[in-house]
């Protein structure tokens, strides 16, 4: 077996140190020379080490302030989430199906689990949705649209759930995607009124009905192309990105 790099090794003793919580975040890190002696490696293993954590967002540099410990963030593991499936053969309507499959089974669990606020936020992101779509606001749009479906995940109550599903947030938003850019009916807000009052009515049952009804739009012919489209196509996933992070400008912009 080939031995483990230094740059690695000592990578993942600074790794253990911050997740065992030795090294907080806003902890700044010991020098290079003050790790090379800690480690003992040389500084150079250091740096490398400590680029690799940066990549990982564990620390960040700052000018001035040298290494220090980053805040707890998802958006690391979530981009490399949307890397792997970017650079996998699967197409956007495998993504949605699988969302559906998750998705569906996370409902019948809220279903008995949640409860008013739950339910509460839910309505809320839905009106905040029927806003965004009325006034032609395709960002607010987007956003409750993804707050509708993390609080559904929200409202299985398992914070470690919660933890884990949070950084498939991105995957959403590129998913939830009209497949015509502002056309308004393609949101199909009312169609989400059938999971929320399953969901009121603590029925399981009903509620997995309901989400399997609200994911059949995948399989309709005005979305043929874009469940067809490789979610690896680099050209088409930066166009994507871009119509949801800038947010929608140029649809803004255009009034389209």
């Amino acid at each position: 077996m080939a031995a483990t790099p230094l740059s690695q090794r000592g990578a993942a003793e600074i790794e253990r140190r911050i997740l065992s919580g030795t090294l907080r975040p806003g902890d700044r890190l010991p020098t290079g020379k003050e790790l090379s002696e800690m480690l003992g490696v040389s500084r150079s293993v250091v740096r490398d080490a400590v680029q690799a954590l940066v990549a990982r967002g564990l620390v960040i540099t700052r000018q001035g302030s040298g290494t220090v410990v980053a805040e707890t963030n998802d958006s690391v593991i979530g981009e490399g989430l949307l890397g792997m499936l970017t650079r996998s053969e699967v197409t956007m309507g495998d993504v949605v199906r699988a969302r559906a499959t998750l998705e569906t089974q996370l409902a019948r669990r809220a279903a008995v689990a949640g409860g008013e606020d739950d339910w509460a936020s839910m309505r809320a992101a839905l009106d905040r949705m029927r806003k965004g779509v009325e006034e032609r606001e395709w960002a607010m749009a987007l956003e409750a649209h993804v707050d509708f479906h993390l609080d559904l995940i929200h409202a299985c109550g398992e914070p470690a759930l919660d933890m884990m599903l949070k950084p498939i947030e991105e995957v959403i938003m590129v998913s939830s995607l009209p497949a015509e850019r502002g056309k308004d009916t393609l949101w199909e807000v009312d169609g989400h009124l059938p999971i929320l009052d399953a969901l009121i009515a603590g029925d399981p049952d009903a509620v997995e009905q309901a989400m399997k009804r609200h994911f059949e739009y995948i399989d309709t012919d005005q979305y043929r192309e874009f469940r067809s489209m490789p979610f690896g196509r680099a050209d088409d996933i930066a166009t994507y990105r871009e119509y949801l992070v800038e947010p929608w400008r140029a649809a803004a912009t255009s009034g389209a």
